[in-house]
């Protein structure tokens, strides 16, 4: 994301687009100034969510392929200049300048002139890209966009902060989309008519596991900077050399706040890589924990080309794909030491605790099934339709989390007020209490029933944590000489991989020595088993509320 803001100097945000309605959830609930976002008109246009954005002072901005209409028969034949259609109706549904848009082609193909009902001379990057054959397609107009720049101008004149998504729409994907010169038009336009300052600032929202509720969220602040007189000046005379100059910039400040990866399995890398480089048993501030991940990230793809960090990296994909076979993760891996005694200990106590969390959490599964079942059917339905209708997502988890929220602010109440009219009911059905009592008893039940599902949440954590704890114990006294082999293998990557930083860390933070995120002496220096243990007691007691 790019936030532009000004007193005297107008700054706009820059934000990376992952996780659709949330992200700008997150912005402003973090940031004391308001934030005027600019939005998808055709987001703006949906009950509940348009209605929000408008309370929060969004700009609209009509986005072409959200007014794309499917074309009038198919596609026959195109020679290079001119597109030849059957059952088409060119004539009444194309205008000079529209976009005719074909599954599987990417080559933007513009309509220069309209022939006939079944022909249009075009114009397209790439010709030889263009292979038709009884092709469906789509026609995108032209869409003026002046009234919204003009709109974004006067906001950065009053001295507004304006945010923005510079990638043009929310994706699951693991690397930056190619930007949209939007937000160069916004910035160099205001400088250049008005004459006043803007400042850029990228801002990077990391999640973990953001499709699920109460994922964690690391927001990067990167610091303003300052759009120079010079290129202000190169937009006057040529705009788009000034524009493709300030999106190389704001790309790179992007990648400043965000992790890079070309692909999920590389992206698993890197987070196994940082896991194996931390001391045993260590925890990292989340800031520590995003920075080290980052590096990590980026020592990964300027050491592409070192055979030792080639290797390191094939090494940990087939360490990553034997813990998946196992089905362990890998602190489950680093804990794992034979101790039959404690062992039978720690399983009993993990059981006990699963029990009492399960105890106290049952009532709360019965109840929240519903709510579950309905906001998981349609945050798929709305995954399912937002994949469908895009390009970009690989699985479309981006939008997951931003409908099931959008339909827990509904669901969840009408389930509070159901769930406390079937207490009624029951209270006055069996005579459990008098008449005075019933109401007063409800009462209490329509206020605690919220209290007590939270607890229940958190109770579920212990629960799915305890669990797994049992599960790994028992799995390795079953498969004890496979979990042996894969210690050993983890230490001998652990080995590599601290070797390989300090041979090569000064290539990619500079000054490594001084900036180390983790000293060498901690790399050495392991809690004991036995103070695993306690902890591991005391944060049991901590989900008890002791």
């Amino acid at each position: 994301m790019v936030l532009f803001y000004s007193m005297e100097i107008i700054t706009i945000n820059l934000l990376i687009h992952q996780y659709q309605f949330k992200s700008s959830q997150l912005i402003i609930s973090n940031m004391t100034r308001k934030i005027n976002f600019i939005a998808a008109a055709k987001s703006m246009r949906k009950p509940i969510i348009g209605d929000i954005g408008r309370a929060l002072g969004g700009i609209p901005v009509e986005r072409p392929q959200d007014l794309a209409k499917v074309g009038s028969g198919i596609l026959k034949k195109f020679d290079g200049t001119y597109l030849f259609g059957e059952n088409s109706q060119f004539t009444k549904q194309c205008q000079i300048h529209d976009s005719i848009l074909i599954q599987g082609i990417d080559t933007i193909i513009l309509v220069v002139e309209i022939i006939s009902d079944t022909k249009i001379k075009v114009q397209c990057e790439d010709s030889s890209q263009v292979h038709i054959k009884d092709n469906k397609y789509k026609i995108q107009p032209k869409v003026d966009q002046s009234q919204m720049f003009e709109q974004v101008w006067l906001a950065l004149k009053q001295g507004k902060c304006i945010g923005i998504f510079p990638e043009g729409g929310s994706h699951d994907n693991t690397t930056l989309l190619p930007l949209k010169p939007g937000i160069c038009i916004m910035a160099l336009g205001a400088s250049q008519k008005y004459q006043t300052k803007v400042k850029l600032q990228p801002v990077g929202l990391n999640y973990f596991k953001g499709h699920k509720f109460r994922s964690k969220v690391i927001i990067e602040f990167g610091v303003p900077y300052e759009i120079s007189q010079q290129l202000i000046d190169t937009y006057a005379v040529n705009k788009r050399q000034a524009i493709s100059k300030l999106l190389l910039e704001i790309e790179q400040q992007l990648k400043s706040v965000t992790i890079q990866a070309p692909s999920y399995s590389h992206l698993s890398a890197v987070m196994i890589g940082r896991s194996l480089y931390l001391p045993d048993r260590t925890r990292l501030s989340p800031q520590d924990l995003l920075q080290l991940t980052k590096r990590f990230s980026q020592a990964f793809y300027k050491l592409k080309d070192h055979p030792e960090v080639t290797q390191a990296l094939t090494e940990i994909k087939l360490y990553n794909y034997k813990l998946k076979a196992l089905g362990v993760k890998d602190w489950e891996v680093m804990r794992m030491q034979k101790r039959i005694y404690l062992d039978l200990q720690m399983i009993g106590f993990n059981i006990f605790m699963t029990l009492i969390c399960l105890l106290f959490a049952f009532p709360g599964y019965i109840m929240t099934i519903p709510i579950t079942i309905v906001l998981n059917i349609y945050a798929e339905k709305e995954r399912k339709t937002a994949l469908a209708g895009s390009k970009v997502k690989i699985s479309g988890k981006d939008v997951v989390a931003s409908y099931k929220v959008l339909a827990s602010i509904i669901i969840v109440p009408i389930a509070v007020i159901i769930y406390t009219i079937l207490f009624y009911i029951w209270l006055i059905a069996y005579n459990i209490v008098d008449q005075e009592s019933t109401i007063k008893y409800t009462m209490i039940f329509l206020l605690m029933w919220p209290l007590y599902i939270t607890a229940m949440i958190r109770s579920n954590d212990g629960l799915i944590r305890h669990a797994r704890k049992v599960n790994s114990q028992i799995l390795f006294y079953l498969y004890e000489n496979k979990y042996k082999k894969l210690k050993i293998l983890r230490e001998e990557l652990q080995n590599k991989i601290r070797k390989l930083v300090d041979t090569f860390g000064e290539e990619v933070v500079q000054d490594f020595s001084h900036h180390r995120i983790v000293q060498k002496n901690q790399l050495q220096s392991p809690k004991s088993v036995a103070e695993l243990d306690i902890q591991n007691v005391f944060e049991s007691l901590l989900e008890l509320g002791i």
